[in-house]
């Protein structure tokens, strides 16, 4: 996996350990379901057109870590304002490539060192979840 800022191109990996723990919650669909006065069932659809969350975890202690050095790099990227990133699934079964944003509003990245020790250099590596929203 790797994310990469499009402004400039820069390419950060990612360990494929790390799970995409919402891909399955995304209800493309948005309902709204009423009744009339007399009782008739009112439905309204709409395809929703963006908004997508898509959520990268530390699922155990195996696996989905990063370095502090790449870490860094991502938490710069996520105090840019008005940045848009491309997340790339680099698996055998799965390229798809995604539009993304950090989704600030669920807590973009959160992580902790898999040694539980503070850290002593930019190769230590941490254990994280990273949350971002698919965009157009």
């Amino acid at each position: 996996m790797r994310l990469i800022r499009k402004a400039t191109t820069e390419a950060v990996p990612l360990e494929n350990g790390f799970l995409f723990s919402d891909e399955f919650d995304w209800k493309p669909v948005e309902q709204n379901i009423e009744r009339a006065i007399d009782g008739t069932l009112i439905v309204q659809e709409g395809k929703k057109k963006s908004g997508r969350p898509i959520t990268l975890l530390s699922k155990t202690d195996k696996q989905g870590w990063i370095k502090r050095s790449n870490l860094s790099v991502i938490q710069e990227w996520s105090a840019l304002q008005g940045e848009q990133f491309t997340l790339v699934f680099e698996y055998p079964h799965d390229i798809r490539q995604f539009n993304v944003i950090f989704n600030h509003a669920e807590g973009a990245i959160e992580a902790t060192p898999v040694r539980g020790v503070p850290s002593i250099s930019e190769g230590d590596f941490y254990r994280a979840t990273f949350r971002f929203l698919e965009v157009p």
